[in-house]
């Protein structure tokens, strides 16, 4: 499973960097190189689309073999319409690549724009592609707030504490996450500390 996602990923970042698209791999993925490795059966990506654009993206994620989805679970040609509403509509767009789901987020809020300027290059199989900082991934995470985003979060905790940025993320965690969620993000930073 871990190898067709890779190729997913690889396949998505073709298509971006063909457009050339600012993008930065999220998820499970990206908790893998700043966390606690954990199975998942999805990629995510933030990619910055201009409307211009779209049909370009759409060509080459075509070129490569995506496919839409659709109501009844068939695989269906890729199309800017069918996509530019799923986007309009959930801030993101589904795409699927030999059966497995690619997540294509668009920045709909400041942090997420953020996230693209500060993406960093990491090794993927024999290329380097953009990765969401873990700073970045543990303030996604915490919005989210999920069970497994606050395992997440702990992972990404132990294993990065020396390293992070905590500054950025106390900026920004004042800016976005809710006082009780900020104060429950500063008990895990100090738990890690200690830890």
């Amino acid at each position: 499973m871990m190898e067709r996602l890779l190729v997913a990923a690889e396949r998505l970042v073709d298509a971006c960097e063909r457009v050339g698209l600012p993008y930065a791999l999220g998820g499970a993925m990206a908790n893998t190189y700043w966390g606690i490795v954990r199975t998942t059966q999805d990629v995510d990506c933030l990619v910055h689309v201009p409307a211009l654009r779209y049909q370009a993206l759409v060509d080459e994620l075509t070129r490569f073999g995506f496919k839409l989805r659709n109501e009844s679970g068939d695989e269906e040609p890729l199309s800017v319409a069918a996509i530019r509403t799923q986007e309009q509509r959930d801030k993101f767009f589904d795409v699927y690549f030999g059966g497995l789901r690619v997540q294509v987020f668009v920045p709909c809020v400041p942090l997420q724009t953020e996230i693209l300027r500060r993406a960093v290059d990491m090794p993927l199989g024999a290329r380097s592609v953009k990765m969401t900082t873990a700073e970045d991934l543990l303030l996604l995470k915490m919005s989210f707030h999920r069970q497994k985003d606050l395992l997440d979060v702990r992972g990404i905790l132990r294993v990065q504490s020396a390293k992070l940025d905590l500054g950025y993320v106390r900026r920004w965690s004042a800016q976005m996450l809710t006082d009780e969620v900020q104060q429950e993000l500063e008990q895990m930073i100090q738990e890690a500390k200690t830890s």
